[in-house]
């Protein structure tokens, strides 16, 4: 049986009757942030939707839609804001440029290859630090570095984060295919850069998605017991999905520092979307980020208009259905209590809930909807008009609109 309200489960978490003021009811079997030290860390969102985002095939945004979004991921509140590959092309480099001369309160960072002059191009650009990407498992060193040995390997990462570091630029060292290197040479590299002193951050990454979140686990535990001075971000792909829970995974094993997009763009499946992300820190684990979260939803429609994306209807935090409901048992419980179906109040993300009339509504529902319209039937009339709803719901394959439900009721009465 559950304790009752107000006890403390084995858990830590307290167990609940009436609804928490926070508007936010995650599962009591959740540990929270104690279990990682949440309590005391400060987790940073580095996002990078103006660049790995852009990446994604298909997309184009020129320098108006990415400042947009810049200001608007600054009024999020993100830490950082990863503003784009400065090799890409002179359009990227001025969109860098506008988003540095913006003024905003997000340092402003850019994607560099393993080469000087890329370091040169985005110390000119006037940039707060530079991501220094420089592949490291032998899949990619064998096909993009001329299968460069792990001794040139280690000397050239070295030479390339002091060059930035020389440059006045804040280093984020991104050996990209994180999840697939050799792990010893893995700890030998962080543990050279450590030492070095010419790296602010290491970004783990999951270039193919294809690690699971023990993995990731195991990983930033090794980097830690390899380089504890290092800084860790975690960067997780989404090909099977996991790119949330694999965030997740590296944040509790260590990583302060959260690489995502808005929307969850990116290369092929996209990345861990920072909505998400953000959502599972602050409703699942307790974690306050500071972020302004009422303003996800405006910035995820944003980006989709932008990058003319669509979010899926179902998409997570802000898909249109994500606080949608149409099935009569749900609805019945939701206008009770909207705990029943909802683990936080959609107001918090900018959201806001509906109730849908269609094939698999009730009476409760009919009721709902005819007052929320502010249309009047005798309550006698309510199963016809309820059979009517499904009919046509059933023929068109959709919920029924509002209009469709005025024309209804004028019939009914009219009848």
């Amino acid at each position: 049986m559950p304790a009752p309200p107000g006890h403390t489960t084995s858990f830590g978490r307290p167990t609940m009757i009436q609804p928490p003021a926070n508007g936010m009811w995650p599962s009591p079997f959740n540990p929270g942030i104690a279990a990682w030290g949440g309590e005391e860390r400060t987790l940073r969102i580095a996002d990078c939707t103006l660049r790995d985002g852009e990446q994604q095939a298909g997309i184009v945004m020129d320098r108006e839609a990415k400042l947009e979004i810049a200001r608007m991921l600054d009024e999020l509140g993100v830490y950082e804001i990863e503003a784009g590959t400065v090799a890409s092309s002179e359009e990227d480099r001025a969109a860098i440029a506008a988003i540095v001369a913006a003024g905003l309160d997000a340092r402003i960072s850019v994607l560099c290859r393993g080469l000087t002059q890329d370091i040169d191009l985005a110390a000119s650009l006037g940039v707060w630090g530079v991501r220094l990407s420089f592949p490291i498992s032998e899949v990619e060193r064998a096909h993009k570095l001329k299968g460069i040995s792990n001794a040139d390997y280690l000397e050239k990462a070295l030479m390339l984060t002091r060059h930035a570091r020389d440059k006045g630029l804040a280093v984020i060292f991104s050996p990209y295919d994180t999840t697939r290197a050799e792990p010893e040479f893995l700890a030998e590299l962080v543990a050279a850069l450590d030492r070095s002193g010419t790296v602010d951050r290491l970004r783990i990454v999951d270039t193919t998605g294809c690690a699971l979140p023990e993995a990731i686990t195991d990983i930033v535990s090794r980097i830690r017991q390899a380089a504890p001075g290092l800084a860790l971000e975690i960067h997780c792909h989404n090909d099977f999905g996991l790119a949330c829970a694999n965030t997740l995974a590296g944040v509790r094993a260590g990583a302060d520092y959260v690489s995502s997009t808005i929307n969850g763009l990116g290369e092929r499946c996209g990345n861990a979307a920072t909505e998400d992300v953000v959502m599972a820190l602050e409703v699942l684990e307790g974690y306050r980020t500071g972020l302004k979260l009422e303003t996800f939803q405006a910035i995820s429609r944003r980006v989709e208009a932008l990058s003319r994306i669509p979010v899926p209807v179902n998409k997570a935090v802000v898909g249109a259905n994500a606080f949608r409901h149409e099935a009569g048992m749900v609805v019945a419980g939701v206008l009770k209590e909207p705990f029943t179906a909802e683990s936080y109040k959609p107001e918090i993300v900018g959201q806001k809930r509906e109730i849908l009339l269609g094939k698999k509504s009730g009476l409760v529902s009919v009721a709902h909807k005819l007052g929320e319209l502010g249309l009047t039937l005798p309550q006698e009339a309510h199963p016809a008009l309820l059979d009517r709803v499904k009919v046509i719901a059933t023929r068109e394959r959709r919920a029924v609109t509002n209009d469709e439900l005025r024309a209804l009721v004028e019939e009914a009465k009219a009848a």
